[in-house]
């Protein structure tokens, strides 16, 4: 589904929905029903209030993104993305940060840790087009995945 079919329509089709996994990480409760809310009728969303946590359902679950905060207590984003790229490079890595972090960002960028980073406070709406159109690029590398696998 395109972003532009699921402005038109509001909803993401039967077919579509939750075939891919989101994994939401934020260490404020708050902002991790917020982004919970928005996106569980688009995929079939996990959430984990630390990076800890975060790993734990990374591990025992098939994730196709991560969006998670910078700045928690434990480790950081960008130290979470390290040990996630370690465990499973393919899924789509996406940060949300403050402008103060952007040396951060710009060196998680560089190490291929995140594919893209959104600014607090974030818009709902292009955070939604975003990763509308991530389902879309996600669902295409996952089936050249798994034809690659059966054909090998």
């Amino acid at each position: 589904m395109s972003w532009k079919e699921f402005q038109k329509t509001g909803t993401i089709g039967q077919e579509d929905k939750q075939v891919l996994s989101l994994l939401i990480v934020d260490d404020e409760r708050g902002i991790l029903n917020t982004l919970e809310e928005s996106f569980r009728d688009m995929f079939k969303v996990y959430t984990a209030n630390s990076g800890t946590e975060a790993l734990q359902i990374f591990r025992a679950n098939e994730i196709q993104l991560v969006l998670s905060d910078q700045r928690m207590p434990e480790m950081t984003g960008v130290e979470l993305f390290g040990k996630l790229k370690e465990i499973n490079p393919t899924p789509v890595r996406i940060l949300i940060t403050g402008y103060s972090d952007i040396n951060v960002v710009i060196r998680g960028l560089n190490e291929g840790l995140m594919w893209q980073y959104v600014t607090k406070p974030w818009d709902t709406e292009d955070l939604k087009a975003l990763l509308v159109g991530l389902r879309s690029t996600t669902s295409k590398r996952r089936s050249r995945t798994r034809r690659r696998r059966s054909a090998g």
